[in-house]
C-alpha cells in the first residue's frame, strides 16, 4: 500500500472513494473536492492499492480565535475520513492520518479539531495513537419563536448580499473565526447544498446575516439556524425571528455549545428548550499539535460553536 499526498490530479479516484464510502453520487463528491480546495485549504493524504485509492484522511485549514491571547491560530478541521468498504479493518485510517498531522505541524498548525459523530468518537477512544480527546457534545435545542415586530431593513433571500459588512468584534469564547468571505464560501458557494439568508441592511452596509434552511420537525414547518454574524446579535436575531415568523415559521432547531453567544441572544426572543437526546449527536474533539495550547481550549464551557461549524 502506497501512502502519498492527494492533489487536484487525484480528483477522479478521490471522488470515487468518497462516493463509495458515503453512498453519494460521484459527480457531487468531485464538486465537493473542488469546493474544499485541495492543495490550498485542504491537506489530504491517501492510501493507494495500485490505481485504487483505498483510504483518505483530510483536514481543512481554519482559523480559531483564542480569547486568552486575543489572536487567531490555525487549526486543521478533520473532515470526510473515508475507507473503501473493501479495505476496512486494516488500520488504514491511522496510516493516512499521521502524515496529514505531520504536514499540518510543519505549517505551524497548532491543533487538529473535529466534530465527530458517535461512531467517530468510538474510533477516537479506541485508538490511543490517534491522539484526539473529546471536549464535549453539542446539544440540540428546540426554539419556539415569539412574534416580533418586522423590521423594514431586514429581508430573507437565497442570494448572498453584495455589500460590505460592518465589522464584528470577537467574543470572549474560543470560536472558529468566521468572516463574511468565509461564510460566503461555506454556505453560498456550496456546490449542491442550498441555504437561505436573513440579511439586515443599514444603508449601503450589511449589519448582519443569519444562515438557515427550512426543515420539518414532527411534520411541522420549521427552520434550522446554522450561523449568525453581526456586531449586534440580539438585534439581528430579533429581526430574523420577525421575518421568518411572518413567513409562517414558529419553530426552529439549533445545535450549539453551552457558551454560544447566539444561544444567549436567542433567549431574549425565543423559548429555548434543550433536547435531552439526539439521533445524530456531534462531539467536539481536539488533537494538540503543540505543547503551547492554553488549557482553556480543553474546557467545553469556553467554546462557542453552532451546527454550521460542522462541515
Amino acid at each position: 500500500m502506497k501512502i502519498a499526498p492527494l492533489t487536484l490530479a487525484d480528483i477522479a479516484p478521490w471522488a470515487a472513494l468518497l462516493a463509495a464510502a458515503f453512498n453519494r453520487p460521484t459527480d457531487q463528491m468531485g464538486q465537493l473536492l473542488h469546493f474544499l480546495q485541495p492543495e490550498t485549504r485542504l491537506v489530504a493524504w491517501g492510501a493507494w492499492d495500485g490505481a485504487m485509492l483505498a483510504a483518505q484522511y483530510s483536514c481543512l485549514l481554519r482559523p480559531l480565535f483564542l480569547p486568552s491571547s486575543g489572536q487567531t491560530v490555525p487549526v486543521g478541521l478533520s473532515i470526510n475520513m473515508a475507507v473503501h468498504p473493501n479495505y476496512r479493518g486494516r488500520g488504514l485510517v491511522k496510516q493516512v492520518a499521521a502524515p496529514v498531522y505531520e504536514a499540518l505541524a510543519a505549517r505551524g498548525v497548532v491543533a487538529g479539531a473535529g466534530f465527530s459523530n458517535a461512531a467517530g468518537v468510538q474510533v477516537d477512544q479506541r485508538s490511543a495513537g490517534y491522539g484526539y480527546s473529546v471536549v464535549g457534545r453539542l446539544r440540540p435545542y428546540l426554539l419556539w419563536l415569539r412574534p416580533q415586530q418586522p423590521c423594514a431593513d431586514f429581508y430573507l433571500t437565497e442570494q448572498w448580499p453584495d455589500l460590505p459588512f460592518l465589522p464584528v468584534e470577537w467574543e470572549t469564547a474560543v470560536q472558529f473565526a468566521w468572516t463574511p468571505e468565509r461564510l460566503q464560501h461555506r454556505f453560498a458557494c456550496h456546490p449542491f447544498r442550498r441555504y437561505q439568508f436573513g440579511v439586515w441592511q443599514q444603508g449601503e452596509c450589511i449589519a448582519g446575516v443569519v444562515v438557515y434552511r427550512p426543515i420539518r420537525l414532527a411534520g411541522l414547518p420549521a427552520v434550522a439556524l446554522l450561523a449568525a454574524y453581526a456586531p449586534d446579535l440580539p438585534g439581528l436575531l430579533r429581526h430574523w425571528i420577525g421575518a421568518v415568523a411572518t413567513s409562517g415559521y414558529r419553530l426552529a432547531h439549533l445545535v450549539s455549545t453551552p457558551a454560544s453567544s447566539v444561544l444567549d441572544a436567542l433567549r431574549g426572543t425565543a423559548v429555548c428548550l434543550p433536547q435531552p437526546f439526539s439521533r445524530n449527536p456531534y462531539y467536539l474533539t481536539l488533537k494538540p499539535l503543540t505543547a503551547s495550547l492554553p488549557q482553556s481550549i480543553f474546557c467545553f464551557e469556553n467554546w462557542s460553536c453552532l451546527g454550521g461549524d460542522v462541515l
